[in-house]
């Protein structure tokens, strides 16, 4: 089931935090092996003798962590963890050695370290902002050790020069500065990212809600997708709110949408529309397979035993886009929806706890109430019958459990 528990709603560029970040990795890992490459060939007369060894170790594990990634042995955060890990090892070990190469025929840092806000900055790309807070500052620390056993005794020698002691200076306040930068700009996306997810989640049910409903499916009319849409609400739910109130209440709806969610592919959504009525759109999907899930949903949830409010039942109104519409995408979107409402309203007339097909394009008329259990013909719709139980006969046992396909979907839809 699609929703939005820890992450945002979906991104209008259709590529998710994952993605960018698998695709970052894949041009970083090659590009890192190639500066480690090229920068032996440049320094090749004059070779330090770590970046002898370092270089062609980094290149050649980069490439392995590449390579294990694509051929699954290695998960995305397992790599970018082994990469960081890797190239923070380096540049530790440069620094530390800049001390006894470097530093003592120039009395200065190399343009090696210039490196090290780079790693400051993919830290906070990479994890959330506590741990890179804490991996950052671990970095400015342990350069800070490593400065300070070096120039320490240099100064008690009257050693240390006024040149050294800016360059490091400047390379340690350049550093922090950036660092906080990052902090800065990286509490504010997180601040951003939050507000944005809340804009398209119902906080009760932890669904998405209206807002990213409709964003969806304007998505798949504007790209001309067919698809699928389940309307359903809950039956006489006022009356469980006013029997065992509101609290209860919210459980049950917390509940059924957990209930109904779980047996929708990760290609689907669920949202609440509104109150107790609940929106599902199947992409790909035909209005008889999109009946055979709302049917599966509606067992699943007259099954359930809701605590002292017991069982609850929902009637469902399914609807399809025409491929013979010729219409605007957005009058498309109205269409299948109002088809869906009818087809509920008029499974709600019938009798409730049944799943009600709208088979033509266009509104449905009204259930007369004096036939509650069976439309009049040329009402457009078609139902599933109720449980026993429920004021009808014992449901057709024999509905298909439909095998969801994977849909075409636009870009970012999902």
């Amino acid at each position: 089931m699609f929703r939005f528990q820890q992450s945002s709603p979906p991104r209008p560029d259709g590529l998710g935090l994952v993605t960018l970040r698998r695709r970052g990795f894949s041009v970083l890992a090659p590009l890192t092996a190639l500066a480690a490459i090229t920068a032996l060939i440049l320094e090749r007369r004059s070779m330090d003798p770590l970046d002898l060894v370092a270089l062609p170790t980094l290149a050649a594990l980069m490439l392995i962590i590449e390579l294990a990634l694509r051929l699954g042995r290695l998960r995305l955060g397992q790599a970018l963890a082994s990469a960081y890990l890797i190239c923070t090892a380096y540049m530790l070990a440069l620094f530390y050695h800049q001390f006894s190469s470097f530093v003592p025929r120039y009395q200065m840092l190399s343009e090696g370290v210039l490196w090290f806000p780079a790693l400051y900055m993919v830290a906070f790309l990479t994890w959330p902002l506590r741990r890179a807070s804490q991996i950052v500052t671990a970095l400015i620390g342990l350069n800070l050790v490593i400065a300070a056993a070096h120039l320490w005794p240099l100064w008690q020698l009257g050693m240390l020069t006024d040149r050294l002691l800016a360059s490091v200076s400047q390379f340690f306040l350049s550093g922090i500065l950036i660092a906080l930068i990052q902090y800065v700009g990286a509490s504010a996306r997180r601040q951003y990212e939050e507000m944005r997810r809340l804009a398209y989640v119902d906080t009760l049910t932890d669904l998405p809600n209206r807002r990213a409903a409709q964003n969806m499916l304007e998505r798949l009319s504007d790209a001309g997708l067919p698809y699928a849409v389940v309307m359903y609400d809950l039956d006489h739910f006022k009356m469980v709110n006013e029997k065992h109130g509101h609290g209860e209440g919210d459980r049950v709806l917390a509940q059924s949408a957990q209930l109904t969610g779980q047996r929708l592919a990760k290609t689907h959504l669920l949202a609440r529309w509104g109150g107790e009525e609940f929106l599902m759109i199947l992409p790909a999907l035909s209005s008889q397979e999109a009946r055979a899930v709302a049917e599966r949903a509606r067992l699943s949830l007259a099954d359930h035993h809701f605590g002292p409010v017991g069982q609850v039942t929902a009637t469902f109104g399914v609807a399809e886009t025409s491929a013979h519409d010729d219409a605007a995408p957005q009058q498309k979107l109205e269409s299948v929806l109002l088809r869906a409402d009818t087809a509920l309203r008029s499974a709600k007339l019938g009798g409730r706890n049944q799943v009600r097909v709208a088979l033509e394009p266009g509104p449905l008329p009204d259930s007369p109430a004096a036939e509650p259990e069976r439309p009049p013909a040329g009402k457009g719709v078609a139902s599933t019958p109720e449980r026993s139980g429920q004021g009808g006969s014992v449901p057709d046992s024999s509905v298909p459990d439909i095998s969801v396909p994977d849909g075409s979907v636009p870009d970012g839809s999902l």
